[in-house]
């Protein structure tokens, strides 16, 4: 890594970045510590550059929303080789280059901290963008620990290729560093109510990825207990902020992706991207055709046939719950030639419905792309917030209080459509729940409300049960799923073992040092 983080440093270019409301600057061609960082202009610039490593394809654009996130709410459809199949080895491109993305805004971290205090800027705006770098330097962290394990700690900007590389850290160090830098931030950024909009870090942002950093310490690996307090004191901090609250339309939430509208009160950040990726200096993703509803039209909007629900997503939702046949799209289009009929699926055609969440009929920016979209990614819901508060007052308190039922409770009358503040007889959950209980219909509810955003494997993960669930899905492919469908989906499933916990260290990282080790079983 030593090489290559050098020459990111000495020649980082700040590409268009998905922070729009960030930057809009020309790219740079060279950046040089001895001349640069100096004005408040060059500082939000190099800012936008930690930034942009959130759009690249192998983290935000593409790849955690799909292949680098399988679990047991969806399967890539009759995918048989490469990641897309859910085959990973230290040599993968794919896993190579995530890698690489996350250090390199690590690297323009480290090098925006470094000099930082030279700039002729005010004291205020300083510690705005300081509190903003350290977020972010702590998250692309957070990510890699969470996907590698114990992985180099740096936090300098590398000065000479010569550098001795760093070995692995271990995973208890990584996560302190993480909550340190992060409580940092949490002082020195603004409030949401400052800029409008949710692409940039803010208070409640980071408390509420305390909330998540928490509730993932006291789970797998580390196992710590004590941290469930933290979570949530964190979450409740978001709660308690007045800044957030529940969308009333379940659907409007994607919605506003699709349309880059943003809502600061559901969404607290968001990946922004922007445009089609046709010739303007703007970045595009691949939210909603990618993993979107199939259609093979440009025109209506383009999704690949990849991204198909599994049973026991479609089943986990009862009558009247309407994220169901939002989240799980209905309907594809079928095409013939140059036109495409929009036609429902058979009531028993479960397995072959795709992501119907990002929706490309409600696109602003014509002409369409085939690939590219401006959808945003959401990486933090208020929805989100509360179910993490609930469960973890749950185990703070060893079952679930008023205030735990209150907050899963809101999630779910949004679900069924009802007013959020109105107790239901169809919507609220069964009071007098055991602790295992509890904990068992949260684990549901976070499949319901937060399906295809990328966030069910690290669930399932810090609560240990990553290789049973997928090997359950692995006997529910074989039992109930269409012949056509079966040998890919089981396939996939059946390599999440033991060993695919964790990702392989990159043979990008293993060629240039020699002081980490592979990760147990690659």
């Amino acid at each position: 890594m030593k090489t290559v983080l050098f020459y990111i440093g000495m020649m980082l270019a700040l590409v268009a970045t998905s922070c729009s409301k960030i930057l809009d600057t020309t790219p740079q061609d060279f950046i040089s510590p001895i001349n640069y960082y100096n004005t408040e202009k060059e500082l939000e610039s190099a800012l936008a550059g930690v930034y942009d490593r959130l759009g690249d394809n192998r983290v935000y654009a593409q790849g955690m929303a799909c292949y680098m996130v399988f679990s047991d709410e969806f399967f890539m459809k009759n995918q048989i080789s490469g990641i897309n199949a859910n085959i990973v080895d230290a040599s993968t491109l794919e896993l190579n280059r995530h890698w690489e993305a996350l250090y390199t805004g690590i690297e323009r971290a480290n090098m925006l901290l470094d000099n930082i205090d030279k700039a002729q800027v005010s004291e205020a705006k300083r510690n705005e963008i300081k509190g903003q770098t350290l977020f972010l330097r702590a998250y692309y962290y957070f990510l890699l620990t969470d996907e590698f394990g114990a992985v180099p700690l740096k936090l300098q900007s590398t000065k000479s290729p010569e550098e001795e590389p760093l070995p692995g850290t271990p995973i208890k160090d990584i996560y302190e560093r993480i909550v340190a830098d992060m409580k940092q931030a949490e002082i020195l950024v603004k409030s949401v109510s400052d800029y409008g909009y949710n692409t940039r870090i803010t208070k409640t942002t980071v408390q509420g990825i305390l909330a998540r950093v928490y509730l993932t310490m006291a789970g797998f690996p580390l196992n710590d207990a004590s941290k469930y307090a933290e979570a949530r004191s964190y979450a409740e901090k978001v709660m308690q902020s007045g800044l957030h609250d529940l969308t009333p339309d379940f659907s409007q939430i994607y919605i506003n992706h699709v349309r880059e509208v943003f809502d600061t009160k559901e969404n607290l950040w968001e990946v922004e991207f922007k445009g089609t990726g046709q010739g303007e200096i703007q970045e595009a993703g691949t939210i909603g055709s990618y993993n979107g509803i199939t259609c093979g039209i440009i025109e209506i909007g383009y999704g690949y046939d990849y991204v198909h629900a599994t049973a026991k997503l479609y089943d986990a939702y009862a009558s009247g719950d309407q994220r169901r046949d939002w989240t799980v799209a209905p309907y594809r289009y079928v095409t013939t030639g140059q036109t495409a009929v929009r036609t429902n699926w058979a009531a028993d055609q479960i397995y072959d419905r795709s992501n119907g969440k990002w929706r490309r009929e409600y696109e602003l920016v014509l002409p369409r792309n085939q690939n590219m979209t401006g959808t945003n990614w959401p990486l933090l819901r208020y929805a989100d917030v509360l179910l993490m508060f609930a469960e973890a007052d749950n185990q703070v308190n060893g079952g679930p209080s008023a205030a735990a039922y209150n907050a899963i409770n809101m999630v779910r009358r949004r679900g069924y459509g009802k007013n959020v503040s109105t107790p239901d007889t169809q919507a609220d959950a069964v009071a007098g729940l055991s602790k295992q209980d509890f904990l068992d219909l949260i684990r549901n509810e976070r499949l319901r409300e937060l399906a295809f955003e990328g966030i069910r494997k690290h669930d399932l993960v810090r609560w240990g049960i990553y290789p049973s669930v997928m090997q359950a899905q692995v006997r529910e492919y074989q039992t109930n799923m269409p012949a056509a469908l079966r040998d890919p989906a089981i396939a996939q499933a059946q390599r999440v073992t033991e060993r695919a916990v964790l990702f392989p260290i990159p043979n990008s990282e293993l060629a240039v040092n020699p002081n980490i080790r592979q990760n147990t079983g690659w």
